[in-house]
């Protein structure tokens, strides 16, 4: 980082949590947000805000597993505003790239964190993609993108050893004032 982006982001790294080294792992970052709603548009802006050094977005899926891999290529981490390519999570997995999917529903929020984690040659890529999903704008579509925003920040500085162990993880959050559910989903 230069002297700059230290003045920038001295906030930031004075957190325990981001530090310079994080701040250092976060402005080096190449960051890939895949939909074109509120969400995705509210997780770039944070991202680019937090000083994220490239932030591409793609406004629909790429196609199949072998596109998604060349797509994924070089990138640190992708943020998806939906759940309905599957293909995509197998490219990720191959390449093991970490993946944060938030949707927003009028009613909840739900995210899934998919860790770092060695590649695996053989995850599936064939795999077909789900009917696309109607994503609800608004108060719950700037949620979802807030919260993909800071996992996928949480994911950027955290270090490798403490990547390989987590699990992914499941959080739903009802905006009817019900309690959260958070759940870890085990690695196959």
């Amino acid at each position: 980082m230069d002297a700059g982006q230290v003045a920038r982001y001295a906030r930031q790294i004075a957190l325990p949590e981001v530090g310079p080294e994080g701040q250092a792992a976060i402005c080096g970052a190449r960051v890939l947000i895949v939909g074109g709603d509120l969400a995705a548009e509210t997780a770039r802006t944070y991202l680019a805000a937090a000083g994220v050094g490239a932030v591409e977005t793609r406004a629909r899926s790429v196609g199949d597993g072998a596109a998604w891999l060349d797509a994924l290529g070089g990138v640190d981490l992708v943020v998806r505003t939906d759940f309905d390519d599957d293909a995509m999570l197998g490219a990720a997995a191959r390449l093991g790239v970490p993946v944060v999917v938030a949707r927003a529903e009028p009613d909840r929020v739900d995210l899934l964190s998919f860790p770092r984690r060695a590649p695996d040659p053989g995850a599936e890529l064939d795999v077909r993609a789900r009917p696309a999903h109607a994503a609800a704008d608004g108060a719950t579509g700037v949620l979802a993108g807030t919260l993909a925003a800071a996992e996928a920040l949480a994911t950027l500085v955290r270090h490798d050893a403490e990547q390989r162990t987590r699990s992914a993880r499941h959080l739903r959050l009802p905006v009817d004032g019900g309690g959260p559910l958070a759940q870890d989903i085990p690695r196959r």
